[in-house]
Formats: C-alpha cells, sequence, structure tokens
C-alpha cells in the first residue's frame, strides 16, 4: 500500500525540492488529461461552450484548499449545532439548507474533477460546481451571523459556522470569477 505523496519522495530523495517537483509533475499530468478530455469533446462534437479556469496553478491550489477547509468547518459545526441543539428556530432551516446545498455542490466539483471537466466547465456545471458551494456557504454564514445577534442562547458552533463560510466565500470567490470564456490551452 502506498503512504503517500510525502512519504514517498522524501524517502526516495532525501528533499523538501522533490516533493515540490512531484506536485508540479502531477499538475502537469492532470493538465494533459484535461486536454486530452478537451480533444475527445471536441471529437466528439460535445465540447460547446466551455469557460476555462484562468488562475495560475499555485494560487489555484491554495484557494481551493482554504475553500475545501471553509465549507469543511461550516459543515462540521452545522452538523454538530444540530444534533446538540435541534431545530429550535424558523432560521435553522435556512441554515440546514445552506449546508445541504453546500454538500450538493462539494459534491458535483467531486464529479467534475473525476470526468476531467472541473478547469473546463460549461457555464451550468460552473454555476453548479464552484458558484453553489461558495454562495450557499455566504448565505450559511449570513444565517449564522443573524443567529449571533438575534437569538439570545447561541453556541460556539454558530461563530464556527459563520468563520467556515466567510472562509468557504472568500477563498471561493476568485476561482470562480477566474473563469473566462473559451478554451485555452497551457494554462500556467
Amino acid at each position: 500500500m502506498e503512504r503517500g505523496l510525502w512519504y514517498n519522495e522524501k524517502k526516495r530523495k532525501g528533499s523538501g525540492r522533490a516533493v515540490t517537483r512531484s506536485v508540479r509533475e502531477r499538475l502537469q499530468e492532470k493538465r494533459k488529461a484535461t486536454e486530452t478530455h478537451i480533444r475527445q469533446l471536441q471529437r466528439e462534437g460535445k465540447a460547446g461552450v466551455r469557460y476555462t479556469a484562468m488562475m495560475p496553478d499555485v494560487p489555484f491550489l491554495i484557494c481551493g484548499l482554504l475553500s475545501d477547509l471553509g465549507w469543511m468547518i461550516h459543515l462540521v459545526a452545522g452538523v454538530c449545532c444540530f444534533c446538540r441543539n435541534g431545530i429550535r428556530y424558523p432560521v435553522d432551516y435556512t441554515e440546514l439548507l445552506a449546508l445541504a446545498l453546500i454538500l450538493v455542490g462539494v459534491g458535483y466539483l467531486i464529479h467534475l474533477n473525476r470526468i476531467h471537466e472541473k478547469e473546463i466547465a460549461t457555464k451550468l456545471q460552473k454555476d453548479l460546481g464552484f458558484g453553489l458551494t461558495i454562495y450557499s456557504g455566504l448565505a450559511g454564514a449570513a444565517v449564522a451571523i443573524l443567529q449571533i445577534l438575534f437569538v439570545t442562547d447561541v453556541s460556539a458552533e454558530f461563530v464556527w459556522m459563520a468563520v467556515g463560510g466567510l472562509l468557504n466565500f472568500a477563498a471561493g470567490l476568485p476561482i470562480y470569477l477566474s473563469f473566462r470564456k473559451g478554451i485555452f490551452y497551457g494554462v500556467k
């Protein structure tokens, strides 16, 4: 069983630079797979109007990781809050809806990544994946802030939901806005 990228690279090379090189190699492999998929879509006549993520690889990865961290914080805090307190106020339903929409958006992003269309999405794919995830995070954060302000017995989970939702939105918005119409090969 493989122990992972970090362990194997350090074991073979003995330095941290090898790990960076290996991440770059993996990104290049992913880009080649995406470009192959684009050509396949074009041959089949299914390419349509696509939007390409025009953000460089490293900021894309960093923003993506921060956004992932944000929705995970939001989701864990929401689950803890609802398991502990239940649904007591009508505004709790909107928070629950925001959490469900975040899960739908993240699930769709995972699907797009598996079929190599995450970086070359159609408008609907872009909106359902990135848009749904980040705007649901913002909506969940807004509801959590409203509960902090107006509900007297507020738990710490609402604070974490607000922090996670805002982090999800702030880190995911640059990725969402970096998509441009058209397919661009070899975006660095």
